[in-house]
């Protein structure tokens, strides 16, 4: 249990990304650390334990999207956001709105790249998908979010 509560902020970082309502993100904490706990004798000791806790959370993650395709996870840190001014609030929006049109695994590889701060590798061992399919993705992601009509106008404008 020390091990699962050792990583405990790295999970809700995870199920914060990917899930917009408080009550999925208590589910998907709760199902995440009961599939480790019934797969903890699965473990085989080949990679690090936080490796190993991250596929499991980003699995039930990658599970909950496909029954919830469409994402609020930053509505809530808008709204609860006093530092940020209204143009501030209207170009995340627009990143957000950006987000919503990737794919399932250009999102999960911009997230992880982006927002976790994994190396390519590490995304492409994480994700059993070739790093050059992990850069291509990024790739993709970045062009979607770019020329996403509202990304574009406040990108241009400044």
């Amino acid at each position: 249990m020390e091990l699962i509560t050792a990583h405990d902020r790295q999970i809700m970082a995870v199920i914060y990304r990917f899930s917009g309502d408080l009550y999925d993100r208590e589910d998907l904490y709760q199902e995440i650390f009961l599939r480790c706990y019934k797969a903890l004798r699965s473990f085989r000791y080949q990679s690090k334990f936080s490796t190993w806790l991250y596929r499991v959370a980003l699995n039930c993650c990658i599970d909950y999207m496909k029954r919830n395709p469409v994402l609020d996870p930053l509505e809530s840190e808008l709204s609860g956001n006093s530092a940020l001014n209204e143009d501030e609030r209207g170009k995340l929006r627009a990143i957000q709105v950006a987000l919503t049109k990737l794919s399932r695994k250009q999102r999960i590889c911009f997230h992880m790249f982006y927002v976790e701060e994994w190396s390519t590798e590490e995304i492409a061992n994480m994700l059993n998908l070739s790093e050059g399919s992990v850069k291509s993705h990024l790739n993709r992601s970045r062009q979607k979010i770019r020329s996403h009509q509202r990304v574009w106008i406040w990108n241009t404008s400044t």
